[in-house]
């Protein structure tokens, strides 16, 4: 009976250690979610800036078109950042932060489009960001959907 008692332990204590093991090289998982689901529009003054989650490893990476050039162009910035906790394990995994600036008055839209999704499968992902850009370039509008 004893030994059945240890064998038993031993068992639970290797489960519980490799639930441990497992939830703390796992991090990456978490912050994959995010990154996967990361859209965010921000503006301010002339500058509008936009983040979007991107996984290099499958090639789900951001393109845009910008619906009317004379209302918004593209701004100083476009960069990747890799996500440091994904990067350990080996992934190109992070996300495209890309600026704008606005030029004149006017409502226009940027589409953006990925070839495939997170795990690389067509098809891929959109995101519009309508816009209303001031005469004076300022932005008074950004709305991501």
């Amino acid at each position: 009976m004893r030994k059945f008692t240890l064998v038993i332990v031993a068992l639970v204590t290797a489960f519980a250690l490799c639930a441990l093991i497992a939830g703390c090289s796992g991090g990456g998982g978490n912050e994959q979610t995010a990154l996967k689901d990361m859209r965010e529009v921000t503006y301010e003054d002339n500058v509008l800036t936009v983040n979007l989650g991107a996984n290099k490893s499958t090639g789900c990476e951001w393109n845009v078109e910008i619906g009317d050039d004379s209302i918004i162009g593209y701004g100083t910035k476009r960069v990747f950042h890799l996500s440091d906790e994904v990067a350990k394990e080996g992934e190109a995994v992070g996300y495209s932060e890309i600026t704008f600036e606005g030029k004149g008055a006017g409502q226009t839209t940027l589409e953006f489009s990925t070839p495939v999704d997170w795990e690389g499968n067509e098809p891929g992902y959109t995101f519009n960001v309508m816009v209303l850009v001031n005469d004076d370039g300022t932005f008074a509008l950004a709305e991501g959907e």
